[in-house]
Protein backbone atom coordinates (compact mmCIF):
# COMPACT_ATOMS: atom_id res chain seq x y z
CA UNK A 1 0.00 0.00 0.00
CA UNK A 2 1.55 3.82 -1.21
CA UNK A 3 1.94 5.94 1.92
CA UNK A 4 -0.57 8.11 1.92
CA UNK A 5 -0.20 12.22 2.50
CA UNK A 6 -0.30 13.12 5.51
CA UNK A 7 -1.16 17.12 6.70
CA UNK A 8 0.54 18.91 9.24
CA UNK A 9 -2.91 20.27 10.20
CA UNK A 10 -6.11 17.86 10.26
CA UNK A 11 -8.30 21.36 8.98
CA UNK A 12 -6.84 20.84 5.75
CA UNK A 13 -7.91 17.15 5.19
CA UNK A 14 -10.05 16.70 2.22
CA UNK A 15 -12.38 14.30 4.13
CA UNK A 16 -12.54 15.13 7.67
CA UNK A 17 -13.83 12.22 9.37
CA UNK A 18 -12.59 10.12 12.47
CA UNK A 19 -11.30 7.64 10.43
CA UNK A 20 -9.45 9.92 7.74
CA UNK A 21 -8.19 11.64 11.28
CA UNK A 22 -7.00 8.76 12.89
CA UNK A 23 -4.85 7.47 9.95
CA UNK A 24 -2.80 10.68 9.23
CA UNK A 25 -2.15 10.83 12.84
CA UNK A 26 -0.71 7.53 12.63
CA UNK A 27 1.03 8.00 9.05
CA UNK A 28 2.50 11.13 11.06
CA UNK A 29 3.30 8.96 13.88
CA UNK A 30 4.96 6.11 11.79
CA UNK A 31 7.22 9.18 10.58
CA UNK A 32 8.12 10.64 14.08
CA UNK A 33 5.76 13.51 14.07
CA UNK A 34 4.16 13.47 16.83
CA UNK A 35 2.87 16.94 16.29
CA UNK A 36 -0.25 17.72 14.57
CA UNK A 37 -2.23 20.79 14.49
CA UNK A 38 -6.20 21.29 14.64
CA UNK A 39 -6.06 24.84 13.67
CA UNK A 40 -4.53 26.45 16.69
CA UNK A 41 -4.67 23.44 18.36
CA UNK A 42 -1.76 21.33 18.67
CA UNK A 43 -1.83 17.48 19.01
CA UNK A 44 0.57 15.30 20.43
CA UNK A 45 1.08 11.87 20.47
CA UNK A 46 3.53 10.64 23.34
CA UNK A 47 6.61 8.54 21.14
CA UNK A 48 7.62 7.38 24.85
CA UNK A 49 11.07 7.81 23.68
CA UNK A 50 13.07 11.30 23.05
CA UNK A 51 13.17 12.66 19.60
CA UNK A 52 15.90 14.85 18.81
CA UNK A 53 13.49 18.00 17.85
CA UNK A 54 14.02 19.85 21.33
CA UNK A 55 17.53 21.14 20.51
CA UNK A 56 18.69 24.90 20.03
CA UNK A 57 18.78 24.94 16.76
CA UNK A 58 14.77 23.86 17.35
CA UNK A 59 14.15 26.48 19.55
CA UNK A 60 15.76 29.37 17.14
CA UNK A 61 14.09 27.90 13.81
CA UNK A 62 10.81 28.27 16.11
CA UNK A 63 11.68 32.01 17.66
CA UNK A 64 9.08 34.70 16.59
CA UNK A 65 7.50 32.71 13.55
CA UNK A 66 3.48 32.15 12.20
CA UNK A 67 1.93 29.38 13.82
CA UNK A 68 1.95 26.90 10.54
CA UNK A 69 4.25 28.00 8.97
CA UNK A 70 6.75 25.29 9.97
CA UNK A 71 6.03 21.95 11.03
CA UNK A 72 3.81 21.66 14.16
CA UNK A 73 5.88 21.67 17.24
CA UNK A 74 5.12 22.48 20.99
CA UNK A 75 7.87 25.34 20.52
CA UNK A 76 5.76 27.28 18.03
CA UNK A 77 2.79 26.94 20.91
CA UNK A 78 4.83 28.60 23.25
CA UNK A 79 6.06 31.28 20.86
CA UNK A 80 3.09 32.45 19.99
CA UNK A 81 1.61 32.97 23.23
CA UNK A 82 4.92 34.12 23.81
CA UNK A 83 4.49 36.97 21.28
CA UNK A 84 0.86 37.53 21.73
CA UNK A 85 1.55 38.57 25.38
CA UNK A 86 3.74 40.91 23.99
CA UNK A 87 1.96 42.34 21.32
CA UNK A 88 -1.42 42.84 23.32
CA UNK A 89 0.15 43.28 26.61
CA UNK A 90 -2.31 40.40 28.08
CA UNK A 91 -1.56 37.49 30.50
CA UNK A 92 -1.67 34.28 28.09
CA UNK A 93 -2.87 31.07 28.62
CA UNK A 94 -1.72 27.79 27.12
CA UNK A 95 -4.18 24.82 28.10
CA UNK A 96 -2.23 21.24 28.20
CA UNK A 97 -4.84 18.12 29.00
CA UNK A 98 -4.73 14.48 28.37
CA UNK A 99 -4.55 10.83 30.23
CA UNK A 100 -2.58 10.09 33.10
CA UNK A 101 0.81 9.29 31.50
CA UNK A 102 0.35 11.12 28.21
CA UNK A 103 2.98 13.27 28.62
CA UNK A 104 1.64 16.58 29.79
CA UNK A 105 4.55 16.91 32.28
CA UNK A 106 7.05 16.70 29.80
CA UNK A 107 5.37 18.98 27.01
CA UNK A 108 5.30 22.02 30.12
CA UNK A 109 8.59 21.01 30.37
CA UNK A 110 9.53 21.41 27.03
CA UNK A 111 7.28 24.86 26.72
CA UNK A 112 9.22 26.34 29.35
CA UNK A 113 12.62 25.32 28.12
CA UNK A 114 11.30 27.62 25.08
CA UNK A 115 10.12 30.47 27.11
CA UNK A 116 12.89 30.95 29.03
CA UNK A 117 15.42 30.52 25.87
Amino acid sequence: QPQQEDYDDLCGLPDLNEKTLLENLRNRFKQEKIYTYVGSILIVINPFKFLPIYNPKYVKMYDNHQLGKLEPHIYAVADVAYHAMLQRRKNQCIVISGESGSGKTQSTNFLIHHLTA
